[in-house]
């Protein structure tokens, strides 16, 4: 009883940062008090809990870098004019019977790159709805098509802090991990290409509007060196190089490009590297401001406190009546089948897919230990199934945040093929003995 008190408490300020806007950090805290209260209820010391807590943080402390290293390189990238570069690009190759394939290309062009949906449906999606907007463009394809694009990443950015958690959680090395998701990425990103291809002839843009690119032109020195920091991020981990490193080197590349071809001062770039960059330029203000350290604070706080959870809850056993549950359902459907449930359940009652992932490997890891099966099948089953199944969620952040960016509404999901193409395909791999593990 004490626990599903707690954990209707917890919900009940889910529902109120959602519906008031705040973010839900502060409903984790709350829910991370209350759970530490049944802990105490329930025999355990004060200070077993916090060391509980501190334990499962430590996953956390693994995934802190990349998402510090990515406040940065979402600043420095626009400071650097490596999104400008890449966005004014795509803009030229928009055609009336091309413009959803092209927003779909372009989003997940970025979506490699930056690693992280919002950083991209903040920047190339905004822009590319407001081209949808001025030239009489389908809006929900539109939406549908960007909310596809900027999920690649997710899963397969050497920058994506998802990668990198489900990753720490498995206890695998991340490069091993993004390695086998290209496995599964070819048959749902064609098939997304193909039916986009179609609905751009179907939904064609009626005209584009010329006053981005002349703002971007203006804003910016386009030239060849501010494709450097995006070309050193999509190839050095080819050449084995870590997602930290490269990351790292692509920061240093924009910051060359900031200082020397966009001409900004040092104590400029030092301020954009912890507040974000926001151009000088009114007309790009919306479009192009962001990133920075201050801006992963949520994010880390999130991380944080997931990780916590689930350390406490493998210390107190508090979850074990719903693993029993879980490993009950793996037997009878399938491992990959229950990743599905539980992603779809975590991310529909937390509303976050860092939990998702956080909790997927908290309920699932033992099933994996019983099977005898290595900890990279549980991690391409988290890859394959919660990452982009929370995006299909429409009061998660993972969906709602992009929705409201774009301001469109949940119609757009339908349209989003890429986010259920990939675990359905996966689905069926599995369901074939084709999948990352036997017996699924």
């Amino acid at each position: 009883m004490d626990l599903a008190v707690a954990f209707g408490v917890f919900l009940a300020c889910v529902a109120g940062c959602m519906g008031k806007g705040f973010s839900l950090a502060w409903a984790l805290l709350v829910g991370f008090i209350c759970f530490f209260l049944v802990g105490l209820r329930r025999g355990a010391s004060a200070g077993s809990l916090l060391r509980m807590a501190a334990g499962g943080m430590g996953t956390a402390f693994k995934v802190l870098r990349i998402l510090l290293l990515l406040g940065l390189l979402t600043a420095l990238w626009r400071a650097g004019g490596t999104v400008a570069f890449f966005v004014w690009g795509g803009i030229q190759l928009i055609t009336p019977g091309t413009f959803v394939l092209v927003a779909f290309t372009l989003s997940a062009v970025f979506s490699l790159a930056f690693g992280s949906c919002f950083g991209v449906v903040g920047t190339a999606g905004v822009i590319l709805m407001t081209i949808a907007r001025g030239g009489g463009a389908n809006l929900p394809v539109t939406a549908g098509a960007i909310m596809s694009g900027i999920y690649l990443g997710e899963r397969l950015s050497p920058a994506s802090s998802s990668a990198a958690l489900t990753a720490a959680v498995s206890d695998v090395d991340q490069r091993a991990f993004q390695m086998r998701m290209w496995r599964t990425t070819p048959v749902p990103l064609a098939i997304s290409a193909v039916l986009y291809g179609a609905l751009s002839v179907m939904y064609p843009i009626q005209r584009v509007d010329a006053q981005i690119v002349d703002a971007l032109e203006r804003g910016f020195s386009l030239t060849w060196p501010t494709i450097l920091p995006a070309a050193a991020l999509l190839f050095l981990p080819w050449l084995k190089v870590s997602a930290v490193r490269s990351i790292a080197v692509s920061c240093v590349l924009s910051a060359g490009c900031a200082l020397f071809v966009q001409r900004l001062s040092l104590g400029e770039l030092l301020r954009v590297c912890v507040m974000g960059y926001r151009p000088a330029s009114l007309e790009l203000t919306e479009l192009m401001s962001g990133g920075g350290l201050i801006s992963m604070a949520n994010v880390v706080f999130i991380v944080l406190l997931s990780c916590a959870y689930s350390g406490m809850f493998s210390g107190t056993g508090l979850l074990t009546p719903v693993t029993d549950r879980v490993m009950g359902l793996a037997d009878r459907a399938g491992l990959f089948a229950a990743h599905i449930v539980v992603s779809l359940g975590c991310c529909a009652l937390f509303c976050n897919q860092t939990v998702g992932i956080v909790m997927s490997a908290q309920l699932l890891k033992e099933e994996y230990r019983r099977r005898g099966l290595p900890p990279l099948s549980l991690a391409e089953n988290i890859g394959n199934s919660v990452i982009n199944l929370a995006g299909l969620v429409p009061w998660a952040i993972a969906a709602s945040v992009p929705l409201t960016t774009m301001e469109v509404g949940a119609e757009a999901l339908p349209l989003a093929f890429y986010l259920y193409l990939l675990p359905l395909w996966c689905w069926f791999r599995a369901s074939r003995g084709k999948g990352g593990e036997k017996g699924t």
